[in-house]
């Protein structure tokens, strides 16, 4: 694949995730976090099992030869992905696209810690500079009077839960590295969906929201969108 069409689909990878935490944020108010993250895992796997099936290459996207691994970055999505969708229903969308900038600055760091990668000076410079950026954007977030329509509680621990999300985040681009070596591109996000489908499930019988015909659409949309 050259670089401009890498590109290009990461363009479009970012545009409709913007979407997809849009709708979780506009959801927020009324659906429980698990339903949420069961449906947006749940209709993930549709496209990726009718595509591969279409294609006849169904099995390389089922078959897995470290089946730990992918267990291992399953709960680490499935962590990222609760703390995500909690953070949206608790702080503006900004803000939280704001604190998510700390996960490409965590990642550089796992890579050396981890990977073993190197990364040289200007690079390390790169990432103190960013964190004392998002410290800086953190700040508010703690201020009672930032947030006092909200709650100042409420806004703090969204705060944490972006944090949350962006360490998890991060991790999850590690493992995922670790992954590649070994495992197919559909095997990794077909595993990914199972796993937090399977998670979002089982908080079901304890949270869950009959939506309206446009908040079942909206639900829906987040699993096709996401995936």
């Amino acid at each position: 694949m050259s670089a401009a069409k890498g590109i290009f689909f990461k363009l479009i990878s970012a545009v409709l995730f913007a979407i997809m935490s849009a709708l979780v944020r506009d959801l927020g108010p009324v659906a429980p976090v698990g339903q949420m993250v069961f449906f947006r895992s749940a209709f993930a796997i549709v496209p990726v099992v009718l595509i591969y099936a279409i294609r006849g290459e169904l099995m390389s996207a089922v078959r897995t030869k470290r089946p730990l691994g992918q267990l291992g970055r399953g709960t680490l999505s499935t962590f990222g992905m609760f703390t995500n969708f909690g953070a949206l229903t608790r702080l503006p969308m900004a803000d939280v696209t704001a604190i998510s900038f700390a996960s490409p600055l965590i990642t550089v760091a796992l890579a050396a810690l981890i990977l073993k990668e190197r990364v040289r000076i200007y690079r390390w410079s790169a990432v103190a500079v960013g964190f004392v950026g998002v410290i800086v954007m953190l700040i508010p977030q703690f201020d009672v009077n930032h947030y006092a329509a909200l709650g100042a509680d409420v806004a703090a621990f969204g705060a944490v839960l972006a944090v949350g999300s962006a360490i998890s985040s991060a991790a999850t681009v590690i493992q995922t590295r670790r992954l590649t070596q070994s495992e197919t591109t559909p095997c990794i996000v077909f595993y990914f969906s199972l796993i937090c489908t399977i998670a979002g499930a089982l908080t079901l019988p304890f949270a869950w929201h009959t939506p309206t015909e446009v908040e079942l659409a909206e639900l829906i949309a987040t699993g096709f969108l996401g995936g």
